[in-house]
């Protein structure tokens, strides 16, 4: 969960999704037919429903739907769909002080909260303010760490003169847009508690908003009243449903009880819908995405701490079986990968660094050698109960066994995995992860997901606690730069990483794989969010 000027990096989205543009198109509508009530199922509940907090990628088709943002992308589908434009700020922003001072001019008399408050641009500040309020731990900091004053709320590099909204930084950032058009920055009611819990169902101002959510059972999203913009805002409800199984969902995709199978379908069964309903045609809809699948090492727990550390985690990368951890996920899964940065990216070069086609024992063994293995020594892992998580991590134990190492799985809901591996001190040695970008720059899972600058006590995305001094300073070197410099450091920094000291096994690069019941007319794949909500039609 996912689960995205910037000129430079818009076009290497144009080069990536071209590659599936040009195929079957689905029906892409910035209006369709209006009424009636969307259906969704989904198998675990999501993170939070909070824009400060909420981090799942089905979280992000909600916030998409019911956030308002400085910026924001079209509803379309491929290249377009990837390109920032204006939303709740009149065109542009003015760009000053040396590429440090970016002044919005925030007018949305188009719009008003869901609670008929008007939208200015204090609104805009407060996400800011609530962001770096410490109490929060909200997952936004590593995004806004730039800002003058970003560490104590208010943060005083966030400043509204009139219907302006004026932000400082402490040096210039090529890809600042695209990280303020992220649901954390979305505009929110100046008074929306400061509550590290997250708030259920927060006000909105975008087409809909959150109008109820019973936490592991309902969610349930209407039409903002008060929204008159240009976003399309088809059907009246979305009603989601949470907890059902897989298979169940897939049964009642088909059948029409349920829409949309937003947690997808048994992995077994996407070959079937693809025989069934053909691929991107009318119901069964795949698209690449830039993000990745992982297993990360705990490098607050002592099996990866120091030199012995390194050589197990070269063990564990030449001992996985990553074909047969891909062949789980189904037909269309994806690609597998021994890279940080997926491909297609900017900055990626490939470089053969560990078995993509199966495991190599005999170099894994003299790693494990190194690493001062011992014949039963056990490894705490943690995974979700759901789709293929559990059958991969039955193939972790069984290429762990062969090394002497003993994996104790812990099998949890996806939004409780998260919550446990992103809270420091838990005690797990190894946790599987997925990761959508956020925006396509490299920034987005080099620094974001490595660096040792963004570690606190909660809600962490550096899930494997890696915190090198040597490579936090060439993350923050690298962050510094702007067109092919910047893409040749970071392309650098991963395969260096991955070579001479592994944060993680890369596992896999994957599709998105989206079944669609029949009463769907319209469809569109937003490349950032995925399904687009606010643009889904009835027949």
């Amino acid at each position: 969960m996912t689960r995205k000027l910037w000129l430079t990096t818009t076009l290497v989205v144009v080069a990536l999704l071209a590659v599936f543009a040009g195929g079957a198109a689905a029906k892409s509508a910035t209006h369709g037919a209006v009424g009636g009530t969307l259906n969704i199922d989904l198998p675990n509940d999501v993170d939070y429903t909070d824009p400060a907090l909420d981090y799942l990628s089905t979280g992000w088709e909600i916030e998409y739907a019911t956030c308002l943002k400085l910026m924001n992308y079209p509803d379309a589908n491929g290249a377009k769909g990837s390109q920032l434009v204006p939303e709740a700020a009149v065109g542009f922003p003015k760009v000053s002080n040396s590429g440090k001072t970016y002044d919005f001019n925030v007018k949305a008399g188009f719009t008003k909260f869901s609670n008929g408050r008007p939208v200015t641009a204090a609104n805009f500040k407060a996400a800011f303010d609530r962001n770096a309020d410490p109490k929060m731990q909200s997952p936004a900091v590593p995004f806004f760490s730039d800002i003058v004053g970003s560490s104590k709320s208010p943060v005083s590099g966030v400043k509204v003169k009139g219907s302006h909204l004026v932000i400082t930084l402490t040096k210039p950032s090529p890809d600042f847009l695209a990280r303020v058009a992220m649901p954390f920055f979305c505009a929110i009611p100046t008074n929306l508690p400061h509550d590290p819990n997250g708030v259920l169902a927060p006000a909105a101002a975008g087409p809909y908003y959150i109008a109820s959510r019973v936490p592991n059972k309902s969610i349930t999203v209407k039409k903002n009243p008060f929204y008159k913009g240009k976003r399309p805002h088809n059907v009246n409800q979305i009603n989601y449903n949470v907890g059902n199984s897989l298979s169940a969902t897939y049964l009642r995709t088909q059948q029409g009880a349920t829409d949309y199978a937003a947690g997808g379908i048994p992995p077994a069964s996407y070959a079937e819908a693809a025989q069934k309903y053909g691929v991107n045609k009318s119901q069964f809809w795949v698209k690449p995405q830039i993000g990745i699948s992982y297993l990360a090492f705990n490098h607050d727990r002592g099996p990866f701490k120091g030199a012995k550390g390194i050589a197990l985690a070269k063990a564990i990368n030449y001992a996985i079986d990553r074909k047969a951890m891909l062949a789980q996920g189904g037909y269309l899964a994806g690609k597998r990968t021994d890279q940080i940065l997926p491909p297609g990216l900017a900055g990626f070069r490939d470089a053969s660094l560990y078995p993509l086609k199966g495991p190599d024992l005999v170099t894994a063994k003299k790693w494990a050698a190194k690493a001062g293995v011992k014949q039963g020594q056990s490894l705490e892992y943690y995974t979700s109960n759901t789709g293929s998580a559990p059958l991969v991590a039955q193939i972790l134990q069984f290429n762990l066994k062969q090394l002497g190492i003993t994996v104790n799985s812990h099998l949890f809901a996806r939004a409780v995995q998260i919550e446990k591996e992103g809270t420091r001190g838990e005690p797990f040695d190894i946790t599987s992860e997925a990761w959508i970008a956020d925006y396509a720059d490299p920034y987005d899972f080099i620094n974001v997901l490595l660096s040792g600058d963004n570690l606190h006590d909660s809600n962490n995305n550096n899930v494997a606690y890696f915190n090198n001094p040597k490579f936090n300073a060439q993350m923050r070197s690298a962050s510094l730069l702007s067109g092919s410099k910047r893409y040749s450091a970071y392309g650098n920094l991963d395969v260096s990483m991955m070579k001479d000291n592994p944060p993680w096994a890369a596992r896999s690069n994957f599709n998105d794989r989206v079944l669609v019941s029949k009463r769907v007319g319209c469809f569109t794949f937003n490349p950032i969010y995925s399904v687009d909500l606010a643009a889904v039609s009835l027949k």
